[in-house]
C-alpha cells in the first residue's frame, strides 16, 4: 500500500515542479484543473500543501527518517532540469565504428582454405584418380584401428564387450576401407584372405568376401586403355565390330566384362578367324594409383611396426615388388609361357594340366589376350571337386586349342542394338556339368 501511495505522491510532485517551470501537461492524476502560468502554479502549490505534507509523511515511513514538504520539493527539484538541446562540444568526439577485424580475417582465411581444399580435391579426382583422398582415408582408418587395439586389447577391454568384439569391428573397418579404395587395396585384401587361417575368426569371415567381383569400369575407359597402349581403337586391334556388320566378316566382343577383379577386368571376344579369347584389360586408374598406394602401405606398415613392435615393415620390399609386377601384363604373359613349357616337360602333368596360350600380338603392358577356356572360379569348391561329365579324355571346352562353335545369329543380335550393358553374346556351354548341371572339374 505504501509503495503504491508513494508512486502517486511522486507523480503529483513531478506535476508541481512542471507547473513551476511552465511545462506542465494539460492533464494530471493529482488534480483535474491545470494552471497555465507561473503565478497560478504558485497558488496551486500553496493550495495543495496538504498533498505535499502527506507525501512527506509517507516518505518518512518508508525511509525511517523525517521529511518535511519543503525538503521533499527541493529533493525533487534537484533531479529534474529544463529540456535543453546539448551543444556539439558537450557531446565529445565521436567513437569510431567497429570494424570486426578478427572476424573478417577468420572468414577470409576460411574462404581461402575452402577454395584451396576444393582445388586440391578436384585435381586429385581428375588427374590422380583420388589417390590422395584414398591415402588420407587409409591413414585415418589405420589410426582408428591401431588406437582401438592399443586401448582395448586386454582381458577386460574398457570400450568393448570382449576381445572378439574388438576383432569384429576392426575387421569391418579394414574390409570397408579396402573395398572403398579398390585397386591394389583389394589385391592386399585378397592376400590377407589367402592367409586368413592365422587371423582371428572374425577376420576370416569378413575377408572371405574379398573374392567377390569388384566394380567394373565403363566401356569408355576400357577403350581409352586399349587406344593408349596400341595407338588404335578396339575394332582395329581385335578385328571386331559393334555395328550392323558385327557378324559378317568380323568378330564380336562383349562390352560388359565377364569378371572384374582388383586390377583388371576380363571381356569375352570371338576373333574373325574363329578363336575365342579372354581380353584382360587393366583398369585405367591403376597406373596412377599404384605409386600412392604403395607409399601409403609403407607408411602404415612403418607406424604399426614402431607402435606394436611387430616386424611388418620387413615385408614391404617383397610386397612392393610383387604388386608392381602384378600390374605388368607383359611379365604375366612371359610367366604363362614359362609355366606352359614347365608343365609340358613334366610327364605327370603333361596331359592333366593345360596352360592357356597367350597371344602376344594382341597383348601389351596393360592388355593381355589369351585363349578362352570354360571353367569355374578358383574358390568354387563344389565346381572343382564334383565329378566330371564331359567325357573321358576330354578337357574343358576351349582347352587344347580346339575351336568352339560360333554363337547363333539371334545370340549376336544385341550387338547391333548398341547396348553394352545388356550384351551376353557368348554361348553357355555347360554340357560338361551333366544333364542335371551338378557336375564339376572332378579334381
Amino acid at each position: 500500500m505504501l509503495k503504491g501511495s508513494s508512486s502517486v505522491c511522486r507523480q503529483r510532485l513531478q506535476h508541481v515542479l512542471q507547473l513551476e517551470r511552465g511545462i506542465a501537461p494539460r492533464s494530471t492524476r493529482a488534480c483535474h484543473t491545470t494552471p497555465h502560468d507561473s503565478t497560478t502554479a504558485g497558488r496551486w502549490v500553496v493550495a495543495h500543501g496538504s498533498i505535499l505534507r502527506k507525501c512527506a509523511y509517507r516518505r518518512s515511513l518508508q525511509t525511517g527518517r523525517s521529511h518535511d514538504a519543503r525538503g521533499l520539493v527541493r529533493s525533487y527539484q534537484t533531479q529534474f532540469s529544463p529540456l535543453t538541446l546539448p551543444s556539439p562540444a558537450s557531446l565529445g568526439k565521436a567513437a569510431p565504428s567497429r570494424t570486426y577485424r578478427r572476424t573478417r580475417k577468420f572468414l577470409r582465411r576460411l574462404i581461402y582454405l575452402s577454395l584451396l581444399s576444393g582445388v586440391v580435391y578436384l585435381a586429385d579426382t581428375t588427374l590422380y584418380d583420388s589417390s590422395l583422398t584414398r591415402s588420407f582415408r587409409t591413414f585415418g582408418n589405420g589410426l582408428i584401428v591401431a588406437l582401438d587395439y592399443k586401448i582395448n586389447f586386454r582381458a577386460n577391454p574398457p570400450f568393448a564387450k570382449s576381445i572378439e568384439d574388438v576383432h569384429r569391428r576392426s575387421a569391418e573397418r579394414l574390409f570397408e576401407l579396402l573395398r572403398a579404395n579398390g585397386g591394389l587395396y583389394l589385391k592386399i585384401g585378397q592376400a590377407i584372405a589367402m592367409q586368413s587361417a592365422i587371423l582371428p575368426p572374425e577376420f576370416q569371415k569378413m575377408f572371405a568376401r574379398m573374392f567377390d567381383d569388384a566394380p567394373q569400369n565403363s566401356w569408355r575407359e576400357v577403350e581409352k586403355v586399349i587406344r593408349e597402349d596400341f595407338g588404335k581403337g578396339v575394332e582395329e586391334v581385335f578385328g571386331v565390330s559393334f555395328g550392323q556388320d558385327a557378324v559378317e566378316g568380323k568378330g564380336i566382343m562383349e562390352r560388359k566384362a565377364r569378371a572384374s577383379a582388383s586390377v583388371a577386368q576380363v571381356h569375352w571376344a570371338r576373333l574373325p578367324d574363329g578363336r575365342e579369347v579372354a581380353i584382360k584389360v587393366q583398369k585405367k586408374e591403376i597406373k596412377r594409383q599404384v605409386g600412392w598406394d604403395l607409399w601409403a602401405f609403407k607408411v602404415v606398415s612403418r607406424i604399426y611396426t614402431f607402435w606394436f613392435d611387430i616386424p611388418l615393415y620387413s615385408m614391404v620390399p617383397y610386397i612392393t615388388e610383387r604388386l608392381m609386377l602384378e600390374t605388368d601384363f607383359l611379365n604375366e604373359a612371359r610367366n604363362a609361357d614359362k609355366m606352359k613349357s614347365l608343365v609340358q616337360s613334366e610327364p605327370r602333368l603333361r596331359d592333366r594340366v593345360y596352360i592357356p596360350t597367350v597371344y602376344h600380338e594382341l597383348s601389351s603392358k596393360r592388355v593381355m589376350t589369351a585363349e578362352w577356356i570354360e571353367g569355374v572360379r578358383l574358390w568354387d569348391k563344389d565346381g572343382i571337386t564334383k565329378p566330371w561329365h564331359g567325357g573321358r579324355g576330354q578337357g574343358s571346352p576351349g582347352a587344347g586349342g580346339n575351336k568352339l562353335a560360333p554363337p547363333s545369329t539371334p545370340t549376336a543380335a544385341p550387338v547391333a542394338r548398341n547396348s553394352p550393358d545388356d550384351e551376353r553374346l557368348k554361348p553357355e556351354r555347360t554340357a560338361w556339368k551333366g544333364s542335371r548341371n551338378d557336375g564339376g572339374l572332378g579334381l
